[in-house]
């Protein structure tokens, strides 16, 4: 066999192998048609992942929808997450559900362009009163949640949104199936049964299980949330509502996982028994939104609830603003926060360990139960 050099290294000469110039380009070929189709193969083999979030400002701001997104794909790196959002601002999952549709994009693999004609009809002719055309159940919704007088007009503007909304899912329909649907809480959470959003996200829930989805209870318990450190829980009797409510809907719809934000936040303000309190605060003092430290705790719940596994480790470090005001958060400080390694792994494993400690509750069929009182900041 003859030899070729090659530098310092020798090399057998293509020409003069066993195959001959023929066979050895025909060898090639197979084998780059070989290597083609194992890269084929092993791109297909990422594990798609659909997932749809329904809410307000507290999925859209800081994009919780894409944290969820980036995290779920660092903790898999086979997974494939694709997310959509359908958000109003200041809207909850009985306006969502009843006067807005929404459902819409939750049924989009099977809907007609006849029903979304029909849902777009319905919603202008929303927009020719000021009276809820279901003025008992709009009456009632807001009596569960202690308020009354609420005016009709008020969501004249997320109809229109609504609007727009389907007339493009009517152009462009991708018939999308989820795995997942989100439905996001937010001041809606009543002591009273199947009333506010234990009602409405479980109609919605109901929907997103005939459609092959898994629902999940994203609790944000806006209440709880402290603009200023603490010596111990703040409003608990908020975070003992809203966590009995997630626990009741969860024995009920056998969700895909509860987002357990108000228990994770009464757990970090208790602190310990050598340092009760804490100084995270979880809410801005400008803005009656959460913060960032706030969103990083919520994307790593979501972690937790979603795969039974701890977050700890993972690299994912930082939250950015996505409502800035002369490129300032709403407190004035930078957009972004990148968190130190201690307080990283301090927030990942308090995720953890309340998807854990709620997952028990539910596992025991235990009601919620707490002694604790609020603490004022």
């Amino acid at each position: 066999m003859d030899f070729e050099k090659c530098g310092s290294e020798i090399w057998a000469s293509p020409a003069s192998t066993f195959f001959g110039p023929q066979k050895f380009n025909s060898m090639i070929l197979r084998i780059a048609i070989a290597f083609l189709a194992v890269a084929s193969a092993v791109q297909s083999s990422a594990k798609e992942l659909n997932i749809l979030f329904l809410g307000n400002s507290f999925t859209a701001r800081h994009d919780i929808a894409g944290l969820v997104e980036q995290i779920l794909e660092e903790g898999d790196p086979t997974a494939d997450v694709q997310v959509q959002r359908v958000i109003y601002g200041g809207q909850n999952m009985f306006k969502h559900s009843t006067y807005y549709f929404s459902q819409s994009f939750i049924e989009q693999s099977t809907l007609t362009e006849k029903t979304i004609t029909q849902r777009i009809a319905t919603m202008r002719g929303f927009l020719n009163s000021d009276t809820a055309p279901n003025p008992d159940e709009w009456n009632q919704h807001w009596a569960a949640l202690g308020k009354t007088n609420v005016p009709f007009a008020d969501i004249h503007k997320p109809i229109t949104r609504a609007i727009k909304n389907h007339e493009a899912l009517l152009r462009n329909n991708p018939g999308t199936e989820w795995d997942y649907v989100v439905l996001q809480s937010w001041r809606d959470v009543s002591e009273q049964r199947n009333q506010g959003y234990e009602r409405y996200a479980t109609k919605l829930a109901e929907i997103t299980k005939t459609h092959g989805a898994e629902v999940i209870l994203y609790m944000t318990s806006p209440e709880t949330q402290n603009e200023a450190p603490v010596t111990g829980p703040y409003n608990v009797e908020s975070a003992k509502r809203d966590t009995g409510v997630g626990l009741r809907m969860a024995k009920a719809l056998q969700p895909k996982a509860v987002i357990p934000v108000p228990l994770a936040i009464k757990n970090i303000q208790t602190g310990d028994s050598d340092n009760p309190g804490t100084d995270l605060v979880f809410r801005y003092h400008n803005d009656s939104h959460p913060n960032q430290t706030c969103a990083f705790l919520v994307a790593n719940l979501f972690y937790a609830a979603i795969t039974g596994q701890s977050p700890e480790g993972l690299e994912f470090n930082s939250v950015t603003e996505t409502k800035l005001n002369e490129g300032k958060d709403p407190d004035g400080g930078k957009p972004t926060v990148v968190f130190t390694q201690e307080k990283k792994a301090y927030l990942q494993r308090m995720a953890f360990e309340s998807v854990l400690e709620l997952n028990r509750a539910y596992e025991n069929d235990k009601k919620w139960k707490s002694d604790e009182t609020s603490a004022k900041p």
